[in-house]
């Protein structure tokens, strides 16, 4: 009888376990593979990934290549392939390399996509955006032209001149101010390749010829702390606004120091749940309106069908008195 006991124990508890199994595998599984993991960009789309994934109630997968490899990230793509994972998000590396993953995804009816960088010629499903050109170029002359006035001097110092999207951020900056400042002056974009210690001598050099220069807009991640620190070591906070694209943790101490009055991106946490909302659409084969608040998110976001972009909105604003609620 005791036997009995135990073996009767032990096979519901087989079934039970069995039946917990079968719960987890039909969770949709969706998953992100990022162009490198262990930076804080990235770190922060996961972050936003496994909330939806708890809200949504999916199954999310994070793996990505520890090293910016396109063939390593492919690999890693091809691999979830063949796992049958539902939907794959991709941030992409190589744009001309991922046809061939797509078309290998759609004959096993995976629905493959692509988040943070696209390849619009690829046949992927949609593109989760994080902000259009346009969006970025104006949002920063809008709010630089709030602080320095409508009548200000501004001037550029870029990254690498070859940088499509950072010279399509400048062609919008210079759109707006000819459409809606024309008291503004837009000095030409001065260039520091990858070098903040070139950016900032660039900067220092541009406030010593320019007395009456009112702002700085750095557009790159490299250039946007080197333009700070020319602010801070020439003693110009009080009169020349410090701005550029840059993330929460690389301005931190230059907004609190005011060397940066404010800083303009996206938020990846954001970025990171849609994705995987995204992907669940997909799985589900639910037709994405054209603006849609998804659950868990409390702004709308907008779809274009023609292009398969979803956007997920306006540029986040970072300031003095918000950059601690972020970490990336």
């Amino acid at each position: 009888m005791i036997q009995r006991s135990h073996f009767a124990l032990a096979l519901a508890a087989l079934m039970s376990s069995a039946v917990t199994i079968a719960a987890a595998q039909e969770k949709p599984k969706v998953a992100f593979v990022p162009q490198i993991v262990g930076i804080p960009y990235f770190d922060a789309m996961q972050e936003g990934g496994n909330k939806a994934a708890e809200t949504l109630g999916v199954d999310f997968i994070y793996q990505g290549p520890v090293d910016t490899n396109p063939v390593d990230q492919l690999q890693i793509v091809q691999n979830l392939i063949n796992q049958g994972v539902g939907a794959i998000s991709v941030s992409v590396l190589d744009a001309s390399s991922l046809t061939p993953v797509v078309e290998a995804a759609k004959a096993k009816d995976i629905k493959l996509f692509t988040a943070d960088s696209d390849a619009p010629q690829s046949g992927r499903a949609l593109y989760v955006a994080q902000a259009t050109d346009q969006g970025l170029g104006y949002a920063i002359v809008d709010q630089m032209v709030e602080r320095a006035g409508e009548d200000a001097k501004i001037a550029i110092v870029s990254g690498e001149a070859t940088a499509s999207n950072l010279n399509a951020w400048i062609g919008f900056m210079q759109e707006r101010v000819k459409e809606k400042y024309p008291n503004v002056t837009l000095m030409e974009p001065q260039y520091a390749g990858g070098s903040a210690e070139r950016a900032a001598q660039i900067a220092t050099d541009l406030m010593t010829a320019n007395p009456d220069l009112k702002g700085i807009i750095g557009v790159a991640s490299t250039t946007c702390p080197g333009v700070a620190q020319a602010i801070e070591t020439a003693g110009r906070s009080e009169d020349v606004v410090g701005t550029g694209y840059c993330s929460p943790n690389t301005a931190r101490s230059y907004l609190k120091s005011g060397a940066l009055d404010y800083t303009v991106l996206w938020d990846p946490a954001e970025l990171g749940y849609l994705t995987v909302w995204a992907g669940k659409q997909l799985i589900d084969g639910t037709e994405i309106p054209a603006t849609v608040t998804p659950e868990g998110m409390s702004h709308a976001v907008t779809y274009d069908a023609a292009t398969g972009i979803l956007l997920l909105g306006d540029p986040a604003i970072f300031t003095a008195e918000n950059v601690d609620d972020f970490n990336f």
